[in-house]
């Protein structure tokens, strides 16, 4: 997802800054004062969860409690990102895994992405940092991909890590906290519409003069082809997950690309005929959830895992062949969905 924009004649007060190694974009229709201030709490806001939950900051609660044994008490925010990872984790077959902050350090995924790109431009790449491979395991001892990794204290907020288990909540902290506050600033501050964009994860509410929100869509193939569509929305969330934009050379030196959406089923950037995925729905961190998931599974298997679910979001996917795949509403594909048609359509069932 690249840029939005609100065609009215009363026009939102634009922001934007970066954290959660992202460039987050802020649209707020109220008043300019009201705006700056609303802006200033959503910037604090995101730096405060970027704090938390980052593995690249040293003392972040993430790390301390990937450090921890026994039980630790957890803040309400990690107690709430812990709780709601806990059921995708069931609703996505556990195909969405935080257990794999290991992986993602064998694959050289141990900086933040914009230093992990500026080693990249070196002649000579230095992957001395990167940690050592997972240790083998027998058949018995094998990760079992499906289970959560953690456990909850009932009535209180304190969580055991199992043995050897170390999180990574970076596949769905990014679209909570774009949903925690865009509810706050409709609920406490009475924001009557607005947009927040992280990165492509973004939310939406309200429309001033009954028009539609228009989410320009980014074609990972725009270098080849002047592929345009849009996505008009009135209200709720949409989440890209993409390949393009977060790959780097494997460290074992083959020559080999890796990326960030690790397949918990071999502990390896997934091997997957899809560079990117963007999911239509109501709240965002769902929709992000979706799109990992539909990216990791790749074509055939997420359609299946789709109607297993009788899930009922709109779901656009380009394949490495530059293909664009759609499962949802194909009745009102062309008006969610102006300018694009899809070479393969699934209606839901």
């Amino acid at each position: 997802m690249s840029w939005v924009e609100q065609p009215q004649a009363i026009l939102p007060l634009v922001s934007r800054f970066r954290a959660m190694n992202t460039v987050i974009e802020v649209q707020l229709v109220t008043g300019q004062e009201e705006a700056e201030h609303a802006a200033d709490l959503v910037q604090n806001w995101f730096e405060t969860q970027e704090r938390r939950f980052s593995r690249f900051v040293p003392d972040s609660e993430l790390n301390r409690l990937n450090r921890s044994t026994g039980w630790l008490p957890v803040s309400a925010a990690m107690d709430e990102v812990l709780s709601l990872a806990y059921g995708y984790i069931g609703q996505t077959e556990g195909i969405f895994q935080p257990g794999i902050a290991q992986a993602l350090r064998q694959q050289g995924y141990d900086v933040s992405f914009e230093q992990l790109q500026s080693d990249q431009l070196n002649t000579q790449l230095d992957y001395s940092h990167t940690a050592q491979p997972l240790s083998s395991t027998s058949s018995h001892e094998r990760f079992d991909y499906c289970r959560p990794g953690w456990m909850h204290r009932e009535g209180s907020r304190m969580v055991h890590l199992d043995p050897g288990t170390e999180l990574d909540l970076g596949g769905i902290v990014k679209g909570w906290a774009v949903e925690r506050i865009a509810d706050w600033l409709q609920r406490s501050l009475h924001i009557p519409a607005g947009m927040i964009n992280a990165g492509g994860d973004i939310q939406v509410w309200g429309t001033p003069a009954h028009t539609s929100w228009t989410l320009y869509i980014t074609d990972p193939f725009l270098e080849k082809r002047n592929l345009t569509g849009s996505i008009q929305l009135d209200g709720g969330a949409v989440a890209t997950s993409s390949l393009a934009r977060r790959q780097w050379m494997h460290p074992s030196g083959n020559g080999q690309m890796a990326h960030h959406l690790i397949d918990p089923r071999t502990m390896q950037s997934a091997n997957t005929d899809i560079v990117q995925c963007t999911v239509l729905g109501q709240h965002t961190s769902q929709c992000e959830i979706i799109a990992k998931t539909v990216c990791i599974l790749g074509s055939e298997e997420a359609i299946r895992w789709l109607n297993r679910h009788y899930d009922r979001h709109d779901v656009l996917w380009v394949t490495r062949d530059g293909s664009m795949w759609f499962r949802g509403n194909t009745e009102k594909l062309a008006e969610r969905w102006p300018g694009l048609d899809p070479d393969h359509r699934f209606s839901l069932i």
